[in-house]
Parts: C-alpha cells; sequence; structure tokens
C-alpha cells in the first residue's frame, strides 16, 4: 500500500474519509456511500416519528459508507481530551451504530466498524492516547477505531498509514521482497539440522490432552508441558 495520500488539508473527517476511500480502491474494494448508516431513523421507519431518534442522542458529525463487506460509520472525537465528553460522544455513536445496524444483515452487522478522528495535535498527548485506547476497547454494538492526528500536516500520511496497518484495510502480505532459492536452501538445512521433529507418540498425547475433557485451562498447560518433558528423559 502506498504511503502517498491526498494533499487537501486534513479537515477531520473529510480528509480522512477521502483517503480511506483511496486506500479502500487500491485494495481493489468497492467503495460506495451509504447515507442511510448515519441517518436517524431505523430502518423501515422513516415515516413515523416514534422510530427516530433525537439529534441529542445521535452524533452531529456522521458518514456511512460501504467498503467491500464492511459497512463504516466515520465520525469525530471532542476538541478536548476529557473522559465525560469522551464518553457521552462513545454514547452517541453506539447510537448511531444501532441505526446502522438496522440496515444491516446478522452477518453484515459483525464486520459494522466505528473510525473516529482526533484533534489536530492528540497524537502524542498521553491524555489522548489513555483516550483513545478507552474508545478502542469499547465492543459493545461495533468495532472502534480512533486516529489521532499529529501536530503537523506533514505527518498526516505516515500516521494514517500506521492507522491503516491496524484495520481491516492492512495488507501486511503485500511486500516487495522475494525469496532466492539459496535462501530458501539455507532456511531448509537449518531446520534439519537444529530443529529436532516432534516424536508421534507426544504428538498424538498432546492431541489426547487438547481435547479431553479436562476443562481446567492449567492443568491442560501443565500435562502439555509434563508430555515433552518425559520425551526429554527417554
Amino acid at each position: 500500500m502506498t504511503d502517498q495520500f491526498s494533499s487537501v488539508h486534513a479537515t477531520s473527517p473529510g480528509w480522512f474519509l477521502e483517503n480511506l476511500k483511496a486506500a479502500a480502491e487500491q485494495c481493489e474494494l468497492q467503495v460506495s456511500d451509504w447515507p442511510e448508516l448515519a441517518g436517524v431513523s431505523f430502518r423501515g421507519g422513516e415515516a413515523s416519528a416514534s422510530t427516530r431518534l433525537s439529534p441529542s442522542d445521535l452524533p452531529a458529525v456522521k458518514y456511512g459508507i460501504k467498503i467491500g463487506r464492511y459497512s463504516v460509520v466515520v465520525g469525530v472525537l471532542p476538541e478536548e481530551p476529557n473522559a465525560p465528553a469522551i464518553r457521552e460522544t462513545l454514547r452517541r455513536y453506539r447510537n448511531q451504530c444501532v441505526i446502522a445496524r438496522s440496515f444491516l444483515s446478522a452477518n453484515q452487522a459483525l464486520d459494522l466498524q466505528l473510525m473516529l478522528v482526533g484533534p489536530r495535535g492528540s497524537e502524542r498527548l498521553s491524555e489522548w492516547q489513555a483516550l483513545a485506547l478507552m474508545v478502542e476497547r469499547d465492543d459493545r454494538v461495533a468495532r472502534k477505531l480512533a486516529w489521532l492526528m499529529p501536530e503537523e500536516e506533514a505527518n498526516d500520511g505516515a500516521s494514517f498509514g500506521d492507522f491503516l496497518k491496524r484495520t481491516f484495510l492492512a495488507r501486511p502480505w503485500s511486500f516487495e521482497g522475494r525469496f532466492s532459492a539459496a535462501a530458501l536452501d539455507r532456511l531448509s538445512s537449518a531446520s534439519e539440522t537444529s530443529i529436532s521433529p516432534l516424536p508421534r507418540n507426544v504428538a498424538e498425547e498432546w492431541e489426547q490432552i487438547a481435547l479431553g475433557p479436562e476443562e481446567d485451562p492449567m492443568k491442560i498447560v501443565d500435562a502439555l508441558i509434563n508430555a515433552w518433558k518425559r520425551r526429554l528423559s527417554e
């Protein structure tokens, strides 16, 4: 994946959205806007006031998009690293994701993502880092990811690239390097000389232990270790 991103000024979340879509297209994923995910009404209830949430229960800034099989709601974090404000922001975006889920099938709901953009300069502030962790550990309704923007606009591309590595758009298997035949030969030779094979009887015992009725994880670990110790003493 290229590190070249849009030169458009990094506003929240315009720059983020533009480059998120570009990164998805680079991964050959179909991208389309899905405004209903960011709406105020549940699916099928557009004509009824009882199926809408009030503005005080929803975020003011939100965008809905579809990337491949993933449904994504994009929003922004508060300007100040204030825990109560972050919790209120999360509450509103969780409500938004509940609306979004009404437009998704059960399988699609499993891939719902909420991506929130932090304010300029939040990347290196310890207060923001702690709050971003709080945001991402909240696994209710949707998976959540926070991008904390760097202080300097010149670093936006690199910072955004690091963010993408934590998302479903990461492509760690895409790289320039290639193995040479000589390198593969050295790897094979090393494995033959330095790695002792696992005896069949030990492998079978491990399998019996792992698939046995014992439910205590520590007892299972002890049993696996003892099986290996018996092999070394033989």
